[in-house]
């Protein structure tokens, strides 16, 4: 090869290298905003390292070359000469039609009580600018009376002092892909904090969890590297760190783990057992309408429905069971039928003793 055809291969292959480094910088702040130092790290993930003065220059190159007709490259000022970066689509003028409005109403209607009570003047000020989109539009829309939905609220989370101390600062975390030092944590609903530990815990919150009424926080214990999840209520004292994590890595290992879960609680071990579960054909017929768990499966069989999933057993799955009370038998396998007796047993016993009840959580590790 000759001398010329060298340093043509030479740049060619710098060349393709910065435009696949460029399209990764265009397709990230397409999804999300990120100061400097963010895109950085995210670059590092992708083997694509680069200094903050190279980092600038793309960010002109993304512009000049990668950008769309109707996208632009827009930055925002936050703290102290923070500078914040994202690619937004230009705004098309869009008409209210009704569906769209029943679609928010009922948006609203699902809206945690835990939202309405501490961030009512927030939803005041959504409620403002739907009455100006209202009064703009050229359609004749019904807004609708609010006292025609009904949310009964059962089974949430009411006012929670922690949880809206909370929440802007795990956001924030976990969109900038930050650990947290969590400085005082109290209760346990997921048998992550069992032994209610209180001292320091380096944390990499990685995904905000709704679930049965109550917002968690799934994400990483940095000095064993286990996944832990926490009610939002229990982290009474949080601390945001300077040091990032991967959030591909993270978040991958978190949905493997709760693709083994009924729910969100912890496991008894690191099995996956192949669960049957019989229904009563009335009973059958509603629990099947329900999402339950990725591996579910119903069939009838003599009237009856029989589920099947794969998953492991943990005290959500315990007490969802009884919830069916005597219109529900499990088949297999045998652990989750000792499991079954033996609280049943212990449900017995509490009824008959004299003795003052204290608090007992049978899977909680050995």
């Amino acid at each position: 090869m000759s001398h010329k055809n060298i340093i043509f291969v030479f740049y060619y292959k710098i060349m393709l290298k910065q435009t696949e480094r460029l399209k990764i910088i265009y397709d990230y702040l397409k999804l999300t905003s990120a100061d400097a130092n963010t895109i950085l790290e995210y670059l590092k993930q992708k083997d694509a390292e680069i200094s903050l003065r190279q980092l600038q220059r793309d960010l002109t190159e993304v512009e000049k070359v990668f950008l769309q007709s109707n996208e632009q490259l827009t930055h925002s000022v936050v703290g102290y000469r923070k500078k914040i970066w994202k690619i937004n689509s230009a705004e098309t003028k869009r008409e209210l039609t009704q569906k769209a409005i029943n679609t928010l109403l009922l948006a609203v209607l699902t809206q945690p009580n835990i939202l309405k009570e501490n961030r009512k003047g927030h939803n005041d000020l959504f409620q403002d600018l739907l009455q100006d989109a209202l009064q703009q539009s050229k359609n004749e829309i019904i807004k609708g009376n609010n006292q025609q939905l009904i949310n009964t609220h059962f089974y949430e989370i009411t006012k929670d002092i922690v949880f809206n101390s909370n929440i802007d600062d795990l956001i924030w975390a976990i969109t900038n892909k930050k650990h947290i030092h969590i400085l005082e944590l109290i209760n346990d609903y997921t048998v992550d904090n069992h032994v209610f530990k209180t001292e320091k815990i380096d944390f990499a919150p990685v995904s905000i969890l709704y679930h049965r009424g109550t917002f968690l926080v799934a994400g990483i214990e940095n000095h064993k590297q286990e996944i832990v999840i926490y009610e939002i209520g229990q982290l009474k004292k949080i601390k945001i760190l300077g040091k990032g994590y991967n959030y591909e890595q993270l978040s991958k290992k978190i949905k493997t783990e709760l693709d083994k879960r009924f729910g969100i609680t912890k496991n008894i071990n690191d099995e996956v057992y192949d669960i049957k579960i019989e229904f009563t054909s009335v009973t059958g017929a509603l629990v099947s309408k329900y999402f339950w768990h990725h591996s579910q499966h119903f069939e009838k069989k003599k009237g009856n429905h029989i589920m099947t999933m794969k998953c492991g057993i943990n005290r959500e799955l315990l007490g969802w069971l009884f919830q069916w009370m005597y219109n529900v038998h499990i088949i297999e396998p045998s652990i989750l039928q000792e499991y079954y007796d033996k609280t049943l047993d212990e449900m017995i016993n509490n009824r008959k003793s004299k003795k003052p009840l204290v608090y007992r959580n049978i899977f909680e590790p050995k």
